[in-house]
């Protein structure tokens, strides 16, 4: 059974922008393994007026050590999606990246899943959803290659590409 023990987030985001409705976003984690180990949960809540409650509109748990991620995209062409980047199972060691789209009824839908080019241990410093950022947009239709690349908030001092890759160094 998995028990909150740590709140790391709880704030109010804004998929739609300021003058449409906004979710509560809060992430929590679980009790910290033996090898450093420790589930964390990410939850979308809407507030549904019509029930007088708030309900899930998205939820997933990661664990922490192959550095799985859960994010909720602020800017940009995502604005509103969440990104998800979960380690894949079996070798080469990648991760499945999905995009989570909210629908009109305000419910999150995976529009796209597939298999990372980032390799687990491949000594990018980026986080696997900023790496997979122009392959994530590419097959979106909102990307393509020969146009600016899309970086991370963070700033990239030399970007490149190597193999759909996103590398600042």
């Amino acid at each position: 059974m998995w028990k909150p023990r740590q709140l790391f987030v709880a704030g109010i985001v804004y998929p739609r922008g300021r003058s449409a409705p906004p979710l509560l976003l809060t992430r929590t984690g679980g009790s910290i393994g033996g090898d450093g180990s420790q589930p964390i949960f990410t939850q979308l809540l809407a507030y549904r007026r019509d029930r007088d409650r708030f309900e899930s509109v998205f939820s997933r748990m990661v664990g922490r050590n192959t550095n799985p991620e859960v994010r909720f995209v602020e800017a940009g062409p995502l604005r509103g999606d969440v990104v998800v980047a979960e380690p894949t199972e079996n070798a080469p060691f990648g991760y499945w990246v999905t995009v989570n789209r909210l629908t009109p009824s305000y419910r999150y839908q995976q529009i796209l899943r597939y298999r990372s080019a980032t390799r687990y241990g491949d000594d990018n410093p980026l986080a696997v959803i900023d790496s997979e950022m122009p392959n994530i947009q590419q097959r979106l239709g909102l990307w393509r290659p020969g146009r600016p690349l899309p970086l991370p908030a963070k700033g990239c001092p030399k970007p490149r590409l190597v193999k759909m890759e996103l590398w600042c160094s």
